[in-house]
């Protein structure tokens, strides 16, 4: 396993900015949040890549700026408009593969989207099947993540994604877990052998996302179930600029982490 950060750490920080900061927390992964439609310009791209290289970042994966909306350009009936999405997405798989990723973060649909019968699931798993292809042309994997507000919030939507798109990988995070209501291994338990990429953060009683170590996570338990399950890819903090007052903060959480990344620490002690 190896450890990395999100640039969304740093939002709003323009992606550079926020490229920089990362490189300064103690990693060497990263996952790329493209905040806009000019930062998959294939001149950004090289230029954003050049920039990770220089201070030793690799990209493990990407995040759109459009996931609110990929029910709406990807899923709906409007078959226009999903040719539209797709084109556009085929543009960010291109971006992803040119920064070096190996996946792209996907949300889907929202959880107030109604199926209204076998048909319409029929054709929106066409649609992630499609949208595999197009990612694997690029040599990238397409990665579900657990989204409170989205459909991927519910562990058994999951597990049919699972076993009708076989391509699919799944990216797990646990303050969405959190905040949908779950037990992060209730979706460990629905897709954990095909987790490619995992978002970690922290909540306590009143807040829904802290940096690692510094609420009521149990990260022991956690790290256990992800060595049974042989889990052997990314693990991404990603937290909210809001979450954190310095680099020294988040640095303390880096090195909190880094026992249980590396199986030496059975039990979790709170951040300094």
């Amino acid at each position: 396993m190896e450890l990395g950060i999100s640039t969304a750490c740093f939002y709003p920080k323009p992606l550079e900015q926020a490229a920089y900061e990362a490189a300064q927390m103690g990693v060497s992964n990263a996952e790329v949040f493209i905040n806009t439609e000019s930062e998959f310009r294939p001149d950004y791209i090289e230029a954003l890549r050049e920039l990770l290289s220089t201070h030793g970042l690799r990209v493990t994966s990407v995040h759109p700026y459009t996931s609110p909306m990929e029910g709406q350009m990807l899923l709906s009936d409007y078959a226009r408009r999903t040719e539209d999405g797709m084109k556009m997405y085929a543009r960010y798989f291109e971006a992803a593969r040119g920064l070096g990723a190996r996946y792209f973060t996907f949300h889907g649909e929202r959880s107030v989207i109604r199926d209204r019968d076998a048909a319409d699931i029929a054709r929106k798993v066409d649609a992630y099947r499609r949208l595999c292809e197009l990612a694997a042309g690029q040599g990238l994997v397409l990665a579900q993540e657990n989204v409170a507000w989205c459909k991927s919030e519910n562990p058994n939507y999951l597990r049919m994604l699972y076993e009708q798109v076989p391509e699919l990988g799944f990216t797990l995070d646990l303050k969405q877990a959190h905040r949908a209501g779950h037990h992060w291994g209730e979706y460990l338990d629905a897709v954990g052998d095909r987790v490619v990429n995992v978002h970690l953060n922290d909540f306590d009683s009143t807040r829904s996302c802290l940096l690692p170590g510094e609420g009521a996570m149990d990260y022991a338990a956690f790290f256990q179930r992800l060595h049974a399950l042989h889990y052997s890819g990314h693990l991404l903090i990603e937290v909210y600029a809001s979450n954190f007052a310095d680099r020294a903060q988040f640095r303390r959480s880096v090195e909190y982490l880094e026992p249980f990344v590396h199986g030496r620490v059975k039990a979790a002690q709170p951040v300094g």
